[in-house]
């Protein structure tokens, strides 16, 4: 369990690759915008809503990426493979309550919106933030938050449509012209 979790963390931990939150501290006024723009955004209540969409597909996600790494494991007889797939099974419930405890820590978000203040400071200036702010207020600048995972996810798979068959293309090249 421990192996897993240490796993977990640094996969989360690699995925955001970034300069390290701990910035200098930002101008005052653009701090302050910044965080009227998050209560704008509605970014806690979007930011909660994320944690439940993770907390419910992790297992999945767990479960798919542990089962191809079992199955692609050549070392392992089917046996092998059957009792660490059932490990794994066993293990999952727990590591999905580790999980959500993770997400229900009243300070995980305001941690990460603190660490965020620099960054959105890096990129807009004050009044580019009171401007997005403004927008963020308005109906379809709600909407446009409320709607962005969902075609982040749609443009994933549209993308990932466009780009498989040229990337199998590109594979099947490769091979033919091995050296």
């Amino acid at each position: 369990m421990k192996k897993f979790l240490l796993a977990f963390a640094t996969v989360l931990a690699l995925a955001g690759t970034a300069p390290s939150y701990a910035a200098p501290a930002a101008d005052p006024q653009v701090t302050a915008a910044v965080r009227q723009m998050f209560e704008a955004m509605r970014y806690r209540e979007i930011m909660q809503g994320m944690y439940k969409q993770m907390e419910a597909s992790i297992p999945a996600n767990i479960r798919k990426t542990t089962t191809m790494a079992v199955n692609a494991d050549a070392r392992l007889d089917p046996a092998a493979k059957q009792a660490r797939l059932a490990e794994m099974e066993r293990r999952l419930p727990a590591a999905s309550a580790a999980i959500r405890t993770l997400f229900q820590d009243p300070t995980l978000t305001d941690e990460i919106l603190e660490a965020m203040v620099p960054v959105y400071a890096r990129h807009y200036t004050v009044e580019e933030i009171r401007q997005l702010s403004a927008f963020y207020k308005t109906p379809i600048g709600h909407k446009s938050l409320v709607v962005m995972p969902q075609l982040m996810a749609e443009s994933m798979v549209v993308s990932n449509q466009v780009l498989g068959p040229r990337l199998q293309k590109m594979m099947q090249s490769l091979s033919k012209n091995k050296p």
